[in-house]
């Protein structure tokens, strides 16, 4: 293999390294991206097992420049490779409301087997930002390799929780005030981080919102059992790849399941699913969601039939939803309590 997956994903300190070491100048992390100031850069090193069978890099910088005012920002964007241009001067298309994805061409004989450098940097007349998202670098003929294992790596801690606050809804002056902190975890095996997520307790309070891709924000709305209806953010305080290292969130929390899908005319066995949501009010009584992939589910839980001790057996139904598939039939019967 000439170059393994290489990335570097600044939306998390530390950043999240795979085949790659970073230096920064004028540089700091900002929340969910890199800061780089005008005049500063940021360096990354990768190794290049043997560039005979690299013909070309494809190369993503994910990245944009803050705005001025409501304006447009300045800061134009330089990427060099081994120390040669890439591209210079470059303005970052999007006007600095989303971050965009800049793909470049690396030819493969600027490689040297080895440590090799990718320098990306601001220019020193920049007015505004410069802000860096990710770094992904691929042989041309493995397009997004990398970026795939970046996500399932970062989807590999699924245990999250949020400081949250909310504020009642329509009254823009009205002051946020500190919510019961939010405990989740919804996970089907499938390595992919959340988007949104909505449930309904067993009093009939409803809630949904909706992720940073990063995971550290999300922002929705909650209607309360009293009909009340509030504006919801939460901030990352915390996440874990298993409930075990979880702060004060007992694992008696975390209901599991048995699961089958039903599609052609039948029902077939699938994955485990394991499902938290804990944000202080009664019980769970309906999740949905929609992971980064554009997959998405729902889970109705209710009491099955009785066992022979009188103690009922717990199961849901719902559906699930593969990205560009029809949706399916899903149902499941829990297993027993547990840890992630």
């Amino acid at each position: 293999m000439g170059i393994a997956p290489t990335y570097a994903d600044f939306s998390v300190t530390p950043a999240r390294l795979a085949n790659a070491d970073v230096t920064s100048d004028g540089a700091a992390f900002a929340g969910s991206h890199l800061a780089v100031t005008a005049g500063g850069g940021v360096t990354v090193g990768f190794e290049v097992a043997d560039p005979a069978d690299v013909e070309q890099v494809t190369l993503t910088v994910t990245a944009l420049v803050s705005k001025s005012g409501s304006s447009p920002g300045y800061a134009p964007m330089d990427v060099l490779v081994q120390g040669e241009p890439v591209v210079e001067g470059l303005t970052v298309p999007g006007g600095g409301d989303l971050p965009q994805d800049n793909v470049f061409a690396v030819p493969g004989h600027l490689l040297k087997p080895g440590a090799n450098t990718l320098e990306i940097r601001s220019s020193a007349r920049a007015r505004t930002m410069l802000w860096l998202y990710r770094v992904t670098l691929d042989p041309v003929w493995e397009r997004g390799r990398s970026e795939r294992a970046r996500t399932a790596a970062a989807a590999r801690d699924t245990v999250f929780a949020y400081r949250t606050e909310s504020r009642p809804a329509h009254d823009p002056s009205a002051a946020w005030r500190p919510a019961p902190r939010l405990v989740f975890h919804v996970d089907r095996g499938e390595q992919s981080l959340p988007a949104q997520l909505g449930w309904r307790d067993t009093d009939g309070a409803e809630t949904a919102v909706s992720f940073q891709s990063n995971m550290s924000d999300f922002h929705g709305c909650r209607r309360h059992a009293d009909g009340t209806v509030h504006e919801y953010r939460g901030r990352l305080t915390g996440r874990w790849s298993s409930l075990e290292d979880a702060d004060e969130v007992p694992p008696s929390a975390l209901r599991r399941f048995r699961t089958e899908e039903g599609w052609g005319g039948r029902w077939h066995a699938s994955g485990e699913l394991r499902l938290l949501v804990d944000a202080g009010g009664t019980a769970l009584e309906r999740a949905t969601w929609r992971d980064q992939r554009g997959n998405s589910g729902v889970a109705v839980l209710h009491a099955l039939e009785e066992e022979a001790v009188g103690e009922p057996v717990r199961g849901f139904t719902g559906y699930y939803q593969r990205h560009n598939e029809g949706p399916i039939g899903y149902r499941g019967t829990e297993i027993g309590l547990g840890r992630v």
